[in-house]
């Protein structure tokens, strides 16, 4: 750490934990808070609304989670990845598949005998195409006795959870123009908030809110575009000068199409009644769209002085009752390279030079790791390389901008290219010549993300961040077209195979990574390697236990929070895609619960095949997993 900047854990957080919420004012949802402050219960995605995805159950520990068994099982019978993790309310545990949505409820006094189940009428063709990288839903809400989903074609439905009835329907996306919605959303005293998808349609990013009584439309807040259309009023004060106006960030009318859709997670701090996401990428990827055609103006330090695109790949915050813009952060300004930055924000608070500060902080796609003053949007920290990336630097901490590296950056036309780097019009960077070869192609790392949408997880026990990253590389190279409503609109394409990435002269072989990270030291505290991929969703526990899916090898996982030992490994034999959930059951006995899934694509194993190829330890499934101690080990 430089600046003198010394960050330090609160002590009480480790009593805050899921009952974080419970000292919330009024304004909070009373239902909802109250069920989040039994441990027992998981009434939202991320457990709580500080979007820790921490439980503080305690029966299964370091000690015994080597004894956990097969509890029961349950068929959802849709052969597809699901990425909505269950939620639990009582003794009812609510399910959402993938397209087609559905929504199942189960006893779990009867292990998980089907009380009912919601189909809704959807456009399944049409949503699957419009769709961007698998069209799945990633979330349930639950308040005031009522289920909250919404489809991928974009309607919102409020449920009555007893019985499964419609209480209200009402359209929150326009599948016309590919404007989708992954349900991830936030219930916050008697709205629900949600977003849209579609950034790789030249859908404008959008944050709306709805009542959870009726479903009336209460308002909707654009990412970019005019003050009025954004939020930005009186109450918007960011703290740096880059993030002062949206409009005049983009060259002309490119707003209207340019990405910054709401497919990731929110987190909430009722006391400030401040509500935090992050923005998808710009739209399209080729930046000569959003700029003066060609032109690109850096300033002394390399940072971006011109056309930012404010606010695609940014971070957010928002009056939760009015939508207001409070603060906004732009992450990767013109973000050309799919940095989509879709991650839970976890609210945690933080000693920052002997003064306790309530902090948001983020593991961020763009490989850096940001801790801000939640309520003004400061970055206390000096941002640091969390998963080595090579197409920019460190951040301004005056200017709040980071450096770009131009080699890494994309132009339409190699004339245009030639202005700020040695590009030669034969070769690739890596010396490999490629078919129709224009000279603008580049490679970058990671390729689009260094991580992705899978929930972190927070323990206020050991103080870190624990994140999955991705090592891949991608090669690119950005072309002319025109904007069609509802169809593709990157105007990019892969340019050849990736060069593999070296950091610190070492040749990286792995794809994956399972990382303890600590805000207040500023670096990675340790970190688990994936040969094949693993990009999966963690949660935490109070007994410093982590919980990951193994797709690499078809397996439920645990590890030690502390350090990252493996300590537990159970086959399921087939893929997974979501967070695991604990709960506590009728019985007193805590669970642990994931969906192992997979669509129908089976890979075939060769006879020759090498022992460790990955088809031969998964296969398509779609079967809920339920495990549990046995009861002579839970009851001590």
């Amino acid at each position: 750490m430089t600046s003198g900047r010394m960050l330090k854990i609160s002590g009480s957080m480790a009593a805050l934990g899921a009952g974080w919420a419970l000292s919330s004012p009024a304004l909070a949802n009373d239902d909802v808070t109250a069920l989040m402050g039994d441990p027992g219960n998981v009434v939202m995605p991320s457990i709580s609304y500080n979007g820790w995805n921490y439980s503080t159950l305690d029966q299964i520990t370091l000690d015994n989670v080597d004894q956990l068994q097969i509890a029961w099982t349950w068929q959802v019978g849709i052969l597809d990845s699901h990425e909505a993790s269950p939620l639990v309310i009582g003794d009812t545990m609510y399910i959402a598949s993938p397209k087609p949505n559905y929504v199942y409820a189960l006893d779990l006094n009867r292990d998980g005998v089907i009380l009912w189940e919601f189909r809704p009428d959807m456009n399944v063709e049409e949503a699957t195409r419009q769709g961007c990288c698998g069209a799945q839903t990633r979330g349930l809400n639950y308040a005031e006795g009522k289920i909250f989903f919404a489809t991928l074609d974009g309607q919102v439905f409020g449920l009555d959870a007893e019985t499964g009835e419609a209480l209200w329907r009402t359209v929150g996306g326009d599948l016309s123009i590919g404007e989708t919605m992954v349900g991830n959303m936030l219930v916050a005293g008697d709205l629900l908030i949600a977003g849209n998808a579609g950034g790789e349609r030249g859908v404008r990013g959008k944050v709306q809110a709805f009542d959870i009584n009726t479903g009336n439309l209460q308002w909707v807040m654009y990412n970019m575009g005019p003050d009025n259309e954004v939020g930005i009023g009186p109450n918007y004060n960011p703290f740096y000068a880059d993030d002062r106006d949206s409009l005049s960030t983009w060259y002309g009318d490119s707003w209207r199409r340019g990405g910054g859709t709401v497919w990731g997670y929110f987190t909430w701090d009722p006391d400030l009644n401040i509500f935090h996401y992050s923005t998808g990428n710009c739209g399209p990827w080729n930046p000569d769209y959003r700029r003066e055609w060609g032109i690109v103006n850096l300033d002394e330090n390399g940072g971006l002085a011109d056309y930012k695109n404010n606010w695609c790949a940014s971070q957010m915050a928002r009056n939760a009752t009015t939508g207001e813009l409070v603060w906004a952060y732009n992450i990767t300004p013109a973000d050309p390279w799919d940095l989509d930055e879709p991650l839970i924000t976890p609210l945690v608070d933080l000693e920052i030079n002997g003064e306790m500060r309530e902090t948001a902080i983020k593991a961020s796609r763009s490989g850096y790791f940001y801790v801000w003053d939640r309520a003004t949007g400061e970055i206390l920290n000096n941002p640091w390389m969390f998963e080595y990336v090579d197409y920019r630097g460190d951040v301004n901490l005056e200017t709040g901008r980071p450096s770009y590296v131009m080699e890494k950056w994309p132009f339409t036309h190699v004339e245009d290219r030639r202005r700020y780097t040695d590009a030669d019009p034969g070769r690739r960077a890596d010396g490999t010549t490629v078919a129709d070869y224009t000279g603008t192609e580049i490679d970058y790392c990671p390729g689009t993300n260094a991580r992705n949408w899978q929930n972190d997880a927070w323990s206020p026990r050991t103080g870190l961040l624990y994140t999955t990253t991705t090592t891949d590389c991608r090669t690119m190279v950005v072309f002319e077209g025109d904007y069609v409503p509802g169809e593709g609109y990157t105007l990019q394409r892969q340019a050849g195979p990736a060069v593999r990435r070296t950091f610190g002269g070492e040749v990286i072989t792995y794809q994956t990574t399972l990382q303890g990270n600590s805000p207040t030291e500023g670096r990675t505290v340790w970190k688990v390697t994936n040969q094949y991929n693993n990009l999966m969703p963690i949660m935490a526990t109070a007994t410093d236990l982590l919980f990951q899916a193994g797709t690499d090898e078809g397996v439920m996982r645990a590890y030690d929070a502390t350090n990252g030992e493996e300590v537990w490994e159970f086959r399921t034999g087939s893929r997974f895609n979501q967070s695991p959930i604990t709960y506590l059951g009728p019985d007193g006995r805590q669970y642990l619960a994931i969906i192992a899934s997979s669509a129908a694509n089976n890979g075939a194993v060769a006879f020759d095949a090498p022992v460790d190829d990955a088809n031969r330890y998964r296969r398509s499934g779609s079967t809920l997993y339920v495990f549990a101690l046995p009861d002579a080990v839970a009851a001590n």
